[in-house]
């Protein structure tokens, strides 16, 4: 059987690295410094480009009947004027490169809003 035949992208690898990719994941995440303390959070934000927007989107969807704050998905450079210290931005981005959701985290961090 021809392998790259039946799975071009290399798919299976990707998909049996998931686990690994989580554990790097939580590793940088925790090695990143960023706040700690979400209280304060009244208005979210997720940004990000594309598929990477999508899960924002269908959250917002999934939630809209729960949610007591608002919740936000951006797709530009710029985050929205009313980001502040009491604001959650989650930036979303599949290569980790994507120039308009680095442009938002930039943001997010001058603003120093919760990331």
């Amino acid at each position: 059987m021809n392998r790259e035949k039946i799975d071009p992208k290399n798919m299976f690898k990707l998909i049996f690295d998931f686990p690994n990719q989580i554990e790097k994941a939580v590793v940088i995440g925790r090695n990143i410094g960023l706040r700690k303390n979400y209280s304060k959070v009244n208005k979210i934000v997720l940004a990000g480009m594309g598929g990477s927007a999508v899960g924002g989107d269908l959250l917002s969807l999934a939630l809209r009947k729960h949610m007591t704050i608002p919740f936000f998905v951006s797709r530009n450079y710029t985050l929205p004027n009313w980001v502040d210290e009491n604001s959650l931005v989650i930036c979303s981005s599949y290569s980790g490169n994507t120039e308009e959701t680095l442009s938002a985290f930039n943001e997010a961090e001058s603003k120093n809003a919760a990331i």
